[in-house]
């Protein structure tokens, strides 16, 4: 299956520009992806946050208390997020083709064209079956779709700016620190947002732009991405907001890089037209409150290319790709709804912070109003419900590995995993015959294992491999209870599609028929 990636911009990103926190999620994406040892050897940890409100400390988070999070908020530059995904796209065979700009394209039943040009000059008409635009703000696919913004496009009038330099202060290590100041009135007068960067002492500060540069650019637009320099705020700028609203006696040096920006929030009508789509900043934009955009978006691409991947293969079902839009424009608007809600508070609008805490990873982001999700009869008590995120599990056996196997290698790839879990009271070898028909019918994109008790009887299997559960982490975690079998279907992107008390291979198969072309 070929693919090709084309970016206008000529060189790669390797200034301290755009997003710099990856969330929790985000780094369980790249573990299956192969990048997550990467993305953290190049990485700083975030640790927590410390919030001052007119001066005084109101909040100090630990984030590292979370032992069940699969990773810690990890903070890393985006030119590094896109060298690490740009090297791995390079292991598989493909290269970001820089310098070619999509200016126009058009669409039949049976694909695309679009017109590339290169930095030669060359014009190049491009046929494919399909079209992902994920080319940021000012997408090109976005306006050759007409697709508008929900509402329409808002701005906030404030100027911000933006800058890399080394503090001399005495804070948390590893923590986001924010000063806000508000008057009695409840009105917004003043914002320092400080992200500890790789590096002794270095941070990313984010503040209102002084008013030279507010009458300098005046109400104009800045272009989202912060592509476009203006006069760049000085180090002397930056100090000034440090004085004005940090610790007393703060100094700080080594201005590494500045930057102003405007803050544009919405989300477009629709995230698919014909055999086009939209993903990242090109179907949504978010105020900085919580890290969103970037991972955001990475959601967005996760979600959708598995589904591609079967579509153009032939193996999807035919309403398979409406469910991107069905699944990932609700979660993209309410992610953009509570940034701009939080944009200008201290961020910690929940009384429960954990729960706050998992809900900015995004790792209680759901599809359960999808209609690509089911459950059969019977109850559970407790586990992920059809929608959720499947959890990990550690400490399960499996005959001839000598080392506990985890969940998470099993579900592994691009593939999706059909786990059954028995006990000593079920028919194995219907669970097997079912399982090999599955295999057969999905042509191998349905991975089935059988997920037993210690002490099961089980007879020699040849299509169904068998893991052992000795600590009953895995019945625990997916809320099974009480004898005999229960199924879950774990999707390509690590959501539960399907699940049920009790294997009912006619539900089961009723609800792969929705995804897959039986």
């Amino acid at each position: 299956m070929a693919v090709r990636v084309v970016d206008k911009r000529p060189e790669a990103s390797t200034q301290a520009d755009k997003a710099i926190g990856i969330h929790c999620r985000t780094m369980e994406i790249w573990e299956d992806q192969g990048v997550v040892t990467d993305a953290m050897d190049a990485g700083s940890w975030l640790y927590g946050q410390t919030v001052f409100v007119n001066g005084k400390l109101t909040h100090q988070v630990d984030w590292s208390g979370l032992e069940e999070l699969p990773y810690a908020h990890l903070g890393l530059p985006q030119y590094d997020t896109e060298r690490i995904l740009g090297a791995r796209l390079r292991t598989l065979g493909v290269e970001v083709e820089r310098g070619v700009e999509l200016t126009d394209f058009t669409q039949d039943d049976e694909g695309v064209t679009a017109r590339l040009v290169h930095a030669s000059g060359e014009v190049e008409a491009a046929r494919a079956a399909y079209l992902v635009g994920a080319d940021g703000a000012s997408s090109a696919v976005r306006a050759g779709l007409g697709l508008t913004f929900d509402g329409g496009l808002s701005i906030f009038p404030q100027l911000f700016m933006l800058g890399d330099v080394d503090v001399d202060w005495e804070m948390p290590p590893g923590h986001l620190v924010r000063w806000v100041r508000i008057e009695d009135d409840g009105d917004f007068t003043g914002m320092l947002v400080c992200v500890p960067l790789r590096g002794r002492n270095r941070y990313r500060v984010a503040t209102l732009a002084p008013k030279r540069l507010q009458d300098t650019i005046g109400s104009g637009v800045v272009p989202a991405g912060f592509w476009k320099e203006y006069d760049p705020p000085s180090l002397a700028d930056i100090q000034a907001a440090i004085d004005d609203l940090g610790p007393a006696g703060t100094t700080a040096s080594n201005l590494r890089w500045s930057s102003v920006f405007r803050i544009k929030h919405g989300i477009v009508d629709r995230y698919r037209v014909g055999r086009a789509f939209v993903a990242g900043d090109a179907a949504h934009l978010h105020p900085p409150a919580g890290g969103q955009g970037m991972n955001t978006g990475i959601q967005d691409a996760w979600n959708l290319s598995w589904k591609l991947a079967l579509a153009v293969r032939g193996e999807a079902s035919p309403g398979l790709l409406d469910s991107y839009e069905a699944e990932r424009r609700p979660a993209g608007k309410a992610i953009v709804d509570r940034a701009v809600a939080i944009a200008f508070t201290d961020e910690m609008d929940m009384e429960d912070e954990k729960a706050q805490f998992l809900l900015e990873m995004q790792m209680t982001m759901n599809y359960a109003d999808s209609p690509l999700v089911g459950q059969a009869a019977g109850s559970f008590s407790g586990g992920p419900e059809p929608g959720h995120r499947a959890p990990d599990v550690t400490g399960l056996r499996r005959f001839g590995v000598a080392h506990d196997v985890r969940l998470f290698d099993l579900t592994r790839g691009t593939h999706a995993t059909l786990l059954l879990s028995a006990d000593s009271s079920a028919d194995l070898a219907a669970l097997e015959e079912l399982a090999t028909a599955i295999r057969r019918d999905t042509r191998g994109q349905v991975h089935p294992y059988l997920v037993v008790a210690p002490g099961t009887a089980v007879p020699p299997l040849v299509e169904l491999p068998v893991l052992t559960d000795p600590a009953d982490g895995f019945r625990t975690a997916y809320g099974i209870s009480g004898p005999g079998t229960a199924a879950y279907l774990v999707r390509p992107d690590g959501h539960v599609g399907f699940r049920g008390q009790g294997v009912d291979a006619d539900v089961l198969r009723e609800h792969l028929a929705g995804v897959y072309a039986l």
